[in-house]
């Protein structure tokens, strides 16, 4: 099974990249896992900016991948129920699991309806750009626990 993660927009927070190396190359460890940034759209109207993004997110997705769309509105769960979810989908065969982070604006409805599954990391609000570094950690906690390993504690 291979991980890709697609996110719109160069992360910019010094901070944020060093953390998201860190946990990306632990994660590699256990999984081939790529990382696809997409180039965020100039157009000013918040609308045609969102399907321009669409367009250049569906231009790195393949047949059989299995989409999983970050949205505030997903299905929220612990770090320990990630972990058999992401375990459920190895063991279904999906080949190619791409998670995606939208722009500053979101993702829209349409590509929305393309996903597998939707996921939220919480009901907080969050910048776009720190919610890679919260999915990168949580995608190698869930690791660790199908793992057995010691980095998660109940």
């Amino acid at each position: 099974m291979k991980l890709q993660i697609v996110f719109v927009g160069k992360t910019t927070e010094k901070y944020l990249l060093e953390g998201m190396d860190d946990f990306i190359n632990r994660l590699s460890r256990y999984v081939a896992v790529t990382v696809d940034v997409v180039k965020a759209s100039t157009i000013k109207e918040v609308k045609k900016a969102m399907e321009e993004e669409e367009g250049n997110i569906l231009a790195r997705l393949q047949p059989g991948d299995f989409l999983v769309i970050l949205d505030e509105n997903g299905s929220e769960m612990t770090s320990r129920h990630l972990a058999v979810k992401i375990q459920k989908w190895m063991t279904e065969g999906k080949s190619r699991i791409v998670f995606v982070v939208g722009g500053a604006f979101g993702i829209t409805p349409s590509l929305k309806s393309k996903a597998n599954y939707i996921l939220s990391l919480s009901k907080l609000t969050f910048t776009h750009q720190m919610v890679r570094l919260l999915l990168v950690e949580q995608l190698y906690r869930a690791m660790t626990i199908l793992r057995n390993e010691k980095y998660h504690h109940d």
